[in-house]
């Protein structure tokens, strides 16, 4: 397996698995990220975006968003948005090397601090659990079409 940055090129290929993996899903009317948003996050100055990939195909990714690096605070934080590996590949390791590489970026943009938005039912705690995240209240997305 192999953890590279992802590239514009690779963009159909990582917003189909993304939109193929519906229990990573935050909002309940959206099926997935806004495209563009989606593309930005590919070359955003604030963005590491990683992938993993296995025999030249794309088995996961993970995005993290570094804009609440720019505040004016002493500590620097950024959010995972997404870490997404295909059913097959899970329990194997791919989204916790996705995260350690995720991580040392993070770092080496000046972040000192991470967070993320889950779903308490979509299997995901437990993977920040290990990362050692403090799990606090459960919250609810609240979001409507208009």
């Amino acid at each position: 397996m192999k953890i590279r940055q992802a590239k514009p090129s690779d963009f159909k290929e990582l917003y189909a698995l993304g939109l193929n993996t519906p229990e990573f899903r935050v909002s309940a009317t959206e099926s997935f990220m806004d495209k563009d948003d989606f593309k930005g996050r590919l070359t955003g100055k604030n963005h590491v975006f990683l992938l993993a990939e296995s025999e030249g195909k794309i088995i996961g990714f993970i995005s993290a968003n570094a804009k609440d690096a720019d505040s004016a605070l002493k500590n620097k934080y950024a959010c995972i948005v997404y870490i997404v590996v295909l059913p097959l590949y899970r329990k194997k390791g791919v989204a916790s090397r996705l995260y350690k590489e995720c991580i040392t970026k993070l770092k080496d943009m000046g972040i000192t601090n991470v967070y993320a938005w889950a779903d308490m039912n979509s299997g995901i705690i437990p993977f920040f659990k290990k990362k050692k995240f403090k799990i606090g209240k459960p919250s609810v997305w609240v979001d409507k079409k208009l």
